[in-house]
């Protein structure tokens, strides 16, 4: 029986053990015969458990073992480029080691001239979330439009950026058709409100809360208490009242989102963030 190819190509993923539980479903659902043992033995591995202990994320792969599954997976030389340096991104320990691998794969996409669309919307974004302002311009242009005035745009932002940052972050949410034209020239919203979905990258929502939380932190020393809100309680719970708290607080969000989107006089953009971790215990 002639394998399936995999319907989805490398260049597709933020996650590199998605991409081998893809691969080995699509041979699978092709062809029964093709079992774990065939897998290892395919990328080179000897015993059968360890790539099913790497795609269930109960192992990393090496740096040496890397170039070895994308020899055996038959991966081209910028599909390999792109793969390694996709396990280093999932596999960064530092924020700085994330974006490097980031940016590696990147570099990798450009080489290969790798363009559909619903491939380069799924990196760019890894960069939405790569830093607040994006969203925040995205919330200002959907309240006032924007007719290109890049200084006066920087200036609305909170606290101030600069006029070239404004421009690079309206540029990038075009790109990801976040924002769009009008018959006018006006840059408007394509949707009144947006999720971050189930196939966000959790490494990409990572970086964006923490720059989130340092806002949250700063803003105690740069606004009036007038204008912003902190509290915060220090619980003893178990786990059970944890996973109580977390579909409370989800379904309270969902409430907060409504009442943002019924608002008809809105002037002002705000980051509300939820935290909630533990500080001690056994």
């Amino acid at each position: 029986m002639t394998e399936k190819e995999p319907t989805r190509k490398v260049f597709e993923y933020l996650d590199y053990r998605e991409f081998l539980r893809d691969y080995y479903n699509g041979k699978k659902e092709a062809n029964p015969a093709f079992s774990l043992r065939v897998f290892s033995d395919k990328i080179g591995f000897k015993a059968k458990d360890f790539i099913s202990r790497v795609m269930n994320g109960d192992k990393n792969l090496s740096n040496q073992s890397v170039p070895k599954v994308a020899s055996g997976l038959r991966l081209g030389k910028h599909e390999t480029e792109f793969f390694i340096a996709l396990v280093k991104f999932n596999q960064a320990e530092t924020t700085d080691e994330r974006n490097a691998a980031f940016e590696e794969m990147q570099a990798a996409l450009k080489v290969a001239r790798f363009a559909e669309k619903q491939h380069v919307l799924g990196h760019a974004q890894y960069m939405v979330y790569s830093h607040w302002r994006h969203l925040t311009i995205r919330s200002l242009i959907g309240m006032f439009g924007f007719n290109g005035d890049y200084d006066a745009l920087a200036k609305m932002v909170h606290p101030h950026i600069t006029a070239d940052e404004a421009k690079k972050s309206v540029k990038l949410l075009e790109e990801c058709e976040l924002i769009k034209k009008d018959k006018n020239g006006k840059f408007e919203l394509t949707e009144s409100a947006i999720t971050t979905g189930d196939r966000t990258s959790k490494l990409a929502l990572r970086g964006f809360h923490q720059h989130c939380l340092k806002l949250a932190a700063d803003s105690i020393d740069r606004d009036t208490p007038s204008s912003r809100h902190i509290s915060g309680l220090t619980l003893g719970i178990s786990q059970e009242g944890y996973d109580r708290i977390v579909e409370r607080i989800n379904a309270f969000r969902k409430e907060i989102a409504l009442i943002a989107e019924e608002d008809q006089n809105s002037d002002k953009v705000f980051q509300l963030e939820f935290a909630m971790f533990p500080v001690g215990g056994k």
